[in-house]
């Protein structure tokens, strides 16, 4: 069997998913929102063949706003990872924070289009993150950063 070059995701699922709204927004309405992402590695573990297992959750809450209503999406998403011991536990978790999230991103970024695309309502969809970028600019400790679209296009760092 050839030897892993890099970590690659095993499983991963929706673990909590919840989109509320005050009254109804339709498909033609304008959203703005705001979104706090949050990044955990839960767990590190030796798995078989020579290689590291990891688990990683990712949580996105937006708080939509439109001219006549406003709501929350939340999504938290898990993950399962599988990387060469080779790497090293350090470079593997490293691997873990940019990699894995920027895999779980693309699943919840799929996920919240679906959604308010099938639930004619403003078809919302989140940024693609530099997670090298994400990881550089936070605080460390709680891996929490803002994002909005709205028009000024500002991030800032937030503690929860």
């Amino acid at each position: 069997m050839d030897k892993i070059s890099k970590i690659k995701m095993v499983d991963s699922f929706v673990k909590k998913y919840s989109l509320d709204l005050e009254n109804r927004m339709t498909a033609n309405s304008v959203a703005k929102y705001t979104a706090n992402m949050g990044f955990t590695v839960v767990k590190i573990i030796d798995g078989q063949n020579n290689e590291f297992i990891g688990q990683v959750r990712l949580t996105n809450r937006l708080d939509l706003t439109s001219e006549k209503t406003k709501g929350t999406i939340y999504i938290e998403m898990e993950g399962l990872f599988a990387g060469p011991k080779s790497l090293g536990k350090e470079e593997f978790e490293k691997k873990l924070k940019v990699e894995g999230a920027t895999m779980l991103n693309h699943s919840a970024r799929a996920y919240i289009i679906a959604n308010t695309a099938l639930s004619n309502m403003p078809t919302i969809s989140t940024p693609i993150i530099d997670y090298d970028n994400f990881f550089d600019s936070i605080d460390k400790k709680k891996n929490f950063k803002l994002i909005t679209n709205d028009n000024k296009n500002k991030e800032s760092d937030e503690e929860e």
